[in-house]
């Protein structure tokens, strides 16, 4: 009877040790989570301007190609030449946007160095020792 109180304590520590090792587990991938989250939003943040700026000089450049070309060319030509201004601001639109899809191509997915710790710790946990 005397062995009972032994083996229960023996099992509390334990369960102890087990939780706080899981509590720690737990907060570091907190804090990894909300580090990925912050990368992510700032790489929102940078495609965001990227197409904000794309729209604002594809149609800056198209304003001023069209008006530069009507002011310059005899009458004439001036259908020739809005053609040409707009198939240059098209260009230049289209450039920025092809910048912004690498851009965004290349960057890793959200949270995957999250989802990848929590693989590792499930197969770390899932295995027989």
């Amino acid at each position: 009877m005397d062995r009972l109180p032994l083996i229960i304590s023996g099992f509390s520590g334990a369960a102890g040790r087990y939780g706080g090792i899981a509590a720690q587990i737990l907060q570091d991938r907190l804090e990894l989570l909300a580090l990925e989250l912050r990368e992510a939003k700032i790489r929102l943040v940078q495609a965001l301007l990227l197409a904000c700026m794309g729209v604002v000089f594809s149609l800056l450049g198209l304003l001023l190609l069209v008006l530069a070309g009507l002011y310059v060319l005899p009458p004439e030509w001036r259908l020739y030449g809005v053609a040409g201004a707009a198939l240059a601001s098209m260009l230049a639109g289209t450039a920025v946007f092809v910048v912004l899809c690498r851009h965004l191509g290349r960057k890793p997915l959200a949270f995957a160095q999250s989802l990848a710790e929590l693989k590792k710790d499930t197969t770390c946990c899932s295995t027989k020792n």
